[in-house]
């Protein structure tokens, strides 16, 4: 059975109007990008302004999402947000460490997603169960590197919205490097 995830994307493609990119990040980057086995009912993308930008222009971007999210409405699916990457916490080298998504039969969208430091640096913006779990997850399939989150964790770029939780997920995400 597809996942909820790689539904949307296709979905997405097929109301593109041009060939288009997008980064995923969240659960459906786990999803499709680490082979996590879970849930999730969402795409969270991460574009900057210049790339959602040529998307818009190029590709329909906004008319495909709203058709996207129409489409998939009655299956509780849907393309959620488009974050910039000033509004998450990043490792100053983030771009870099994306890693291609494949997904067969898309004819306009390519897909990455973020790293595995990154995608942890992510989820420490928020950092409840679901997100340990994750974090846990890449760890433990030796998908990220005990060694390499901690330096990001010393050198993120922090948003001022995310500063608090960020501090207060440190000894828990440290927590889970001890154990790993």
């Amino acid at each position: 059975m597809e996942s909820g995830p790689a539904l949307i994307l296709r979905t997405l493609d097929r109301h593109l109007t041009g060939p288009g990119e997008v980064r995923l990040f969240g659960g459906a980057a786990l999803v499709l990008g680490y082979g996590r086995s879970r849930t999730t009912d969402d795409a969270d993308l991460l574009l900057d302004d210049r790339e959602c930008q040529v998307l818009i222009d190029e590709a329909g971007f906004s008319e495909a999402i709203e058709a996207t999210n129409a489409e998939l409405e009655p299956r509780g699916l849907y393309v959620t947000h488009v974050f910039g990457p000033e509004q998450q916490v990043l490792s100053p080298g983030w771009r870099d460490a994306c890693r291609p998504v494949v997904l067969a039969g898309l004819s306009r969208l390519r897909v990455c997603c973020l790293g595995p430091v990154d995608l942890a640096l992510t989820k420490m913006g928020r950092a409840d169960d679901e997100d340990l779990a994750d974090i846990e997850f890449l760890l433990r399939t030796r998908q990220l590197d005990a060694g390499d989150l901690r330096l990001a964790i010393a050198t993120a770029v922090v948003p001022a919205e995310y500063a608090e939780l960020f501090e207060a997920a440190k000894p828990k995400v440290l927590g889970l490097l001890g154990r790993s």
